[in-house]
């Protein structure tokens, strides 16, 4: 136990500490009765409260019921506030309230008594609430973020018939929050869904699962965790603080040696400051990386028929500017123009329907007044990354981007090599798209097609004054207009077009967080287990059989 506790407390310097919750579990025995039940559901939502605690809903669909008198459900830990514990049940279409207690089976836990039992075959819903101190814990790899992890609740496997049908958990993030790029997770337990709910105010991260087994749920394969910038709430702690640490008790030998571990940063203090530099260089970068490869097969020649459009993403090009080449491929093809462009844009559906799936997206975007709605035209773009990632599966993606290079100087070139200005506007209007994969797009503009000879003194094609689509604005330099109408896009879609785009990152591409596990004392009986935790000290395995 010594041994354990000092490893786990010199891990700390390294790696993100975030507050465990490990309720529920496994008991030797629980009654004389024979108790049977299948769980056919399972959900539980974990709201992220001001002052370091979390209030905790659960709601289960229990089925098959042979025998069961009661319902045990573990907590995170011992400073549980039982006064805020309500629950009821809903058993034959009749709903009724009952008091929680503490659980004779779960330490710690609390206990929902059944009278009548329910038996012979029998089914209810059982909805729970109760609000946990002391669950936000500072990330001290991090001096900027917290977080909390939690394990829901699972029955011992020896009363649980079957695996649970559905098993859905939700962090609902701290008030004021709504950057969810700056949401993390822990390492290979990403969120399956982030989103921010207007019925609440507040962001939601979730997990779901179907046939789970309470054995791999009780051996940590379905926790949960979230960090957030410690800003967002007004209260969290220090990991060492940790009430499951120890029983809740205190060692003089183990103390001295957490301390002896704690210290251990100053002997590292050149490699910590590196590493956080590193960590803030790297986050900085990592919210512009939406894109992420699946299963690319080197030699296996590239993906030859991208849209410049899908070419841009592969080439993680900034997603403000993969919006606007939707757009203004959507308004050479006559599907839509733009009425103003100022902040934000007004837009013209002139067809409800695209050529491509992500076209069609972005049509229904557009509201009645012709302004773009935030959250379809980031769905928009979420489903693009994910359809292109799997486009690209099996294929060489070094070699795909290397390709699209290619055709993307090819497009630059059409245009340099045009005779006549008239020339010009066509391969404009037709090969910009492919254009504005490039990084320096609006460089290389200035640099190879601004002077050249035939558009100084002829700005304009005769009959032609702008960008197709867009509002005319008189006369000028047809390759400066499409630069300008370029970045006035990019920047006035929607409010906050850079916001925008960071909001996709953690859909396509989520942060992972590196979790450790740190060994409590193993518990006796059925399905005992030591566990594993995301903060580097011993946390509580709550027992559970009912």
């Amino acid at each position: 136990m010594v041994r354990s506790r000092l490893l786990a407390a010199g891990l700390v310097i390294a790696l993100l500490i975030v507050a465990v919750a490990a309720p529920g579990g496994p008991v030797s025995s629980a009654t004389a009765q024979n108790y049977s039940f299948s769980v056919a559901e399972e959900r539980v939502n974990v709201t992220v409260m001001q002052d370091g605690s979390v209030d905790i809903d659960y709601m289960f669909v229990f089925t098959n019921v042979g025998y069961l008198d009661g319902v045990d459900i573990g907590m995170p830990n011992s400073l549980y506030d039982l006064s805020t514990a309500t629950a009821r049940v809903v058993i034959d279409g009749q709903e009724r309230a009952v008091t929680p207690t503490t659980s004779p089976f779960v330490n710690p836990g609390v206990a929902v008594e059944l009278d009548p039992v329910v038996q012979g075959g029998g089914s209810f819903a059982l909805f729970f609430h109760i609000n946990n101190p002391h669950m936000v814990y500072s990330d001290l790899n991090n001096e900027s973020m917290a977080g909390i992890a939690f394990t829901p609740t699972w029955f011992d496997p020896q009363f649980q018939n079957g695996n649970t049908g559905l098993l859905n958990a939700s962090i609902i993030l701290p008030e004021g929050m709504t950057d969810l790029s700056e949401v993390t997770w822990l390492q290979n337990q990403a969120f399956d869904q982030i989103y921010f709910d207007d019925a609440i105010g507040r962001g939601v991260a979730t997990w779901e699962a179907t046939d789970v087994d309470p054995r791999e749920q009780a051996n940590g394969a379905y926790d949960v965790g979230a960090g957030f910038p410690k800003v967002y709430v007004q209260t969290y702690f220090d990991p060492s603080t940790d009430p499951n640490a120890n029983g809740g008790g205190g060692d003089i030998i183990e103390d001295i040696g957490v301390l002896a571990c704690l210290l251990l940063p100053l002997i590292f203090v050149a490699l910590v400051i590196g590493g956080i530099i590193s960590a803030v260089r790297g986050a900085a970068k990592r919210r512009e990386d939406y894109f992420e490869p699946k299963l690319s097969v080197v030699g296996a020649g590239p993906r030859r028929d991208l849209t410049a459009v899908e070419a841009a993403v592969i080439m993680e090009r900034p997603l403000e500017n993969v919006a606007t080449m939707i757009l203004f491929g959507l308004i050479r093809k006559g599907k839509v123009r733009v009425l103003s462009e100022n902040l934000p844009m007004r837009l013209e559906k002139i067809n409800g329907a695209g050529e491509h799936a992500y076209e069609t997206a972005y049509l229904n975007a557009i509201r009645p007044d012709g302004t773009m709605d935030r959250n379809l035209l980031r769905s928009c773009l979420v489903d693009l990354i994910k359809s292109t990632s799997k486009k690209v599966e099996g294929f060489d993606f070094n070699a795909t981007k290397t390709y699209y290079s290619t055709i993307v100087d090819k497009a630059w070139k059409q245009v340099t090599e045009a005779k006549t200005p008239e020339e010009i506007a066509a391969v404009l209007n037709e090969k910009n798209d492919w254009m504005m994969i490039d990084r320096d797009y609006e460089g290389r503009m200035r640099r190879t097609i601004f002077p050249l000879p035939i558009l100084i003194g002829h700005p304009y094609p005769v009959g032609r004054s702008g960008v197709p689509g867009f509002p005319t604005s008189g006369g000028g330099n047809i390759a400066q207009d499409y630069v300008s109408k370029v970045k006035t896009a990019s920047n006035n879609l929607v409010n906050d077009m850079k916001g925008l785009a960071r909001q996709v990152v953690p859909f396509t591409n989520p942060v992972p967080v590196t979790s450790t596990s740190a060994s409590s004392g193993g518990f006796g009986g059925s399905g005992g287990r030591s566990c594993a935790c995301a903060c580097a000290c011993a946390c509580a395995c709550a027992g559970g059989g009912r």
